[in-house]
């Protein structure tokens, strides 16, 4: 239940990642597929949903999936970042004596 929680919280402030990287249509998508994720969530703990069950489901999952696409996106520019950095910091680590 926490690891879907932590999921969750990452869909809700992914449109935000995607919206920083210019990808404006899929933060449209998850926008919405958000809100029915959280519907979706509440349900189960409350007695007000307001859409259906099959369409909850599907964006709840769709919702995840594309907040593990933009963690993806997110850990390939961090990586790309950090291996930039290094070469900067490091420029001359081959030897000389060639």
């Amino acid at each position: 239940m926490d690891v879907l929680l932590l999921f969750m919280a990452f869909a809700t402030v992914a449109p935000f990642f995607f919206i920083r990287r210019g990808k404006w249509s899929l933060a449209i998508i998850q926008g919405a597929l958000m809100l029915g994720m959280w519907d979706y969530f509440l349900s189960h703990f409350t007695s007000i949903t307001v859409l259906n069950a099959p369409t909850s489901i599907i964006a709840f999952y769709g919702s995840l999936l594309l907040a593990d696409v933009a963690l993806i996106m997110f850990l390939i520019s961090f990586f790309k970042e950090m291996a930039a950095k290094q070469k900067q910091w490091m420029p001359g680590m081959r030897s000389s004596t060639r």
